[in-house]
C-alpha cells in the first residue's frame, strides 16, 4: 500500500517529467528545465534582500536630512511650499516679507533652499517682520 508521502513524491516526479517533456522535448532529461529559472529567481531575491539590508543599515548609521542651514542666521526657504523662515537661536520664525528678513538678518544673511523633510522637527516661533512692507 502506498503512503501519502509516496503518492506526493510520484506526483512530483510525473510533473517534472511532464514539464521536461513539454519544454525540452525529452521527458527523461537529467536536469530540470525550470532549475535554471528557479536558481535565477533565488539569487535575485537574495541580492535584493542583501542590498535592502545594506541600505537600511546605512540609513540608520548616517541619517539623511540637510542641516547645514542651522549654522548662523539664515533665511530658510521651504522648497516644497515656498514659505520663508528666519532661523535664529534654534527656532524657525515665519517671515512676512523679504525686506523684513533682510533687516533682521543683516547684510551677511544668506538664503538657503531646504526641503520640508529637513525642516520637520524644528520648532516654529512667532511670525516676524513689518506688516505691509514690500516683498522686495
Amino acid at each position: 500500500m502506498q503512503s501519502k508521502r509516496d503518492q506526493v513524491q510520484a506526483h512530483g516526479f510525473m510533473m517534472g517529467r511532464l514539464s521536461s517533456g513539454l519544454l525540452l522535448a525529452d521527458p527523461d532529461a537529467p536536469d530540470s528545465p525550470l532549475g535554471r529559472t528557479t536558481r535565477g529567481i533565488l539569487f535575485g531575491l537574495l541580492a535584493t534582500v542583501l542590498i535592502s539590508a545594506g541600505a537600511t543599515v546605512y540609513g540608520l548609521l548616517r541619517p539623511g536630512g540637510n542641516d547645514s542651514w542651522r549654522s548662523g542666521e539664515n533665511l530658510v526657504i521651504n522648497r516644497d511650499t515656498g514659505a520663508r523662515y528666519l532661523y535664529a537661536q534654534g527656532t524657525l520664525h515665519p517671515v512676512r516679507n523679504y525686506a523684513s528678513a533682510r533687516l533682521m538678518g543683516g547684510a551677511s544673511m544668506s538664503s538657503v533652499d531646504v526641503s520640508g523633510a529637513s525642516l520637520r522637527g524644528t520648532p516654529v516661533g512667532a511670525p516676524v517682520g513689518i506688516p505691509g512692507a514690500p516683498d522686495t
